[in-house]
């Protein structure tokens, strides 16, 4: 909230500033294929001047993320309307950006304000963002692209991003998820809020583990996995058991994350390249590790390609006996597949020597210093994020694609007959949930450049495509984590 001489309630400033619209209810549509048709929104507010027209345009649509862009047009007589720039990430649960899109709307008719939604994949937002940025250009809201937000916010001099703490306060910020306001804390000020949170789990297929005469509460360690793993291609000596991504992606550098942080591998202990802990004994075991199982045809080859949904397909065409991927290969299988998806069961992570952690993917609500309608967009968060009753709507429209943001509707969830089961997974392995600055597990721009560049997943294509020996690929990619440390903070 700016800082303004007298204080004013958030709401009544917007009522009076812009006068109160009647509510108009709109009801986000329940996707159930991933091949969504083309919809059109019509929205009309009480001013029977004014009319709000959103077209969202399906793309190209195969078994990977869909991306859509959805443009709205304004037509104003009279008094000129604000107008809000929205930026959202499509999701894989196309659900969840219907139910997004629609409250946003909402929101819109109750303020009497033009909103402008554009959405774009998790591999196309970032660019998006830092034009904006750099042009002094940014969008008024953003859903995604949260491994910039250190990177936009750290440095007090050059700090783009704008705190949001007066959002937490209003929404309640004790029932928040401890973790997830530290991944957006700097320097004591809260820098964004997480929609929802994608954390990665086992989707361990069933059928797979009876043949092998296993069960499934008995696969616990990465040495139980693998030998299942190992069973498992003894009787299909064709199949790629291990679904684990290798490509430069995000998949990719989570396959290193999920693998390494469990058998002692530590990224940074603080904002130095002296704190970079990269180039250690665990590192080189680990690629080691990796490699063992590519050579062993336990990973397909052609998941040393840059696309981040080869784990997905391989569990949703039972081509691998386990993926690790936050939970939205399971709702496709619930929305494509139910016979697959009663055939699966999502399990904690493989534990390590040194426990079990797992990747939780950043889905965050943000403005930036510079948008002209930054007040609108906090606002815009807080009736997102504040009426529990319609966010849990929003997460279970998602069939277990996220879990929530808070701690009260887990609770909830987990208690639900029907689907509480899974969400006990989910809150269960909330403790092991993971930072990728980890064991420093707060925001850290130059840490932000290393997971933007996707620059662990080099270590794969270094050894597996270049031919690299294991310890000139950790001593390449530690080096270039080092060098980016000193560039970012001088040291």
């Amino acid at each position: 909230m700016s800082e303004e001489p007298k204080k004013v309630d958030r709401r009544n400033f917007l009522y009076v500033g812009l006068g109160a619209v009647a509510l108009v209810a709109i009801g986000a549509a329940a996707y159930v294929a991933m091949n969504p048709p083309v919809v059109t929104q019509t929205v009309t507010t009480s001013v029977p001047t004014t009319s709000v027209v959103t077209t969202t345009t399906a793309t190209t649509v195969t078994t990977a993320t869909t991306t859509t862009t959805a443009t709205t047009i304004t037509t104003t007589t009279g008094v000129q309307k604000p107008k809000l720039t929205i930026l959202y990430m499509s999701t894989y649960a196309p659900a969840i950006n219907d139910w997004l899109t629609a409250r946003t709307l909402v929101w819109a008719s109750q303020r009497g304000v033009d909103v402008e939604i554009s959405t774009a994949s998790y591999m196309e937002i970032k660019p998006k963002i830092l034009t904006g940025v750099e042009t002094g250009n940014p969008p008024d809201l953003v859903f995604g692209g949260g491994d910039l937000v250190a990177l936009l916010a750290e440095d007090p001099k050059a700090r783009h991003i704008e705190p949001i703490d007066d959002v937490y306060k209003e929404i309640g910020e004790d029932d928040v998820i401890d973790k997830l306001k530290k991944w957006y804390t700097i320097d004591g000020k809260k820098y964004a809020i997480d929609l929802a949170l994608h954390a990665n789990q086992v989707h361990l297929i069933k059928s797979f583990v009876t043949e092998v005469g296993r069960k499934p509460e008995e696969l616990v360690t990465w040495d139980d996995y693998v030998e299942f793993a190992r069973e498992v291609k003894r009787r299909h000596p064709d199949m790629f058991p291990i679904g684990l991504t290798l490509g430069k992606c995000y998949d990719g550098t989570e396959s290193w994350y999920l693998t390494w942080w469990p058998h002692g591998g530590e990224m940074c202990t603080g904002r130095s390249s002296t704190a970079v802990k990269f180039d250690s004994p665990e590192s080189r075991e680990n690629l080691q590790r990796i490699i063992n199982w590519y050579n062993d045809a336990l990973i397909n080859p052609q998941m040393l390609q840059a696309d981040e949904m080869l784990n997905n397909n391989a569990y949703l065409t039972k081509s691998a006996a386990f993926i690790i991927e936050g939970p939205t290969p399971y709702y496709a299988a619930v929305t494509r597949n139910p016979e697959l998806a009663g055939d699966t069961i999502l399990k904690a992570p493989p534990k390590g020597p040194k426990g079990t952690f797992t990747w939780g993917s950043q889905w965050p609500l943000y403005t930036f210093s510079a948008s002209k309608n930054k007040e609108l967009a906090k606002d815009l968060i807080i009736f997102i994020m504040k009426d529990k009753a319609e966010y849990k709507k929003m997460i279970q429209s998602g069939l277990m694609a996220v879990g929530p943001t808070y701690k009260s509707v887990t609770e909830e969830l987990v208690k639900d007959p029907n689907v509480g089961h899974l969400y006990k997974v989910y809150q269960d392995i909330l403790p092991a949930v993971t930072f990728y600055s980890y064991p420093l597990s707060e925001p850290c721009k130059a840490m932000d450049a290393v997971q933007a560049n996707y620059l662990v997943a080099d270590l794969f294509s270094l050894t597996l495509i270049d031919k690299k020996d294991v310890d000139t690929a950790v001593r390449t990619v530690g080096d270039q984590i080092k060098q980016i440390f000193k560039q970012t903070y001088g040291q």
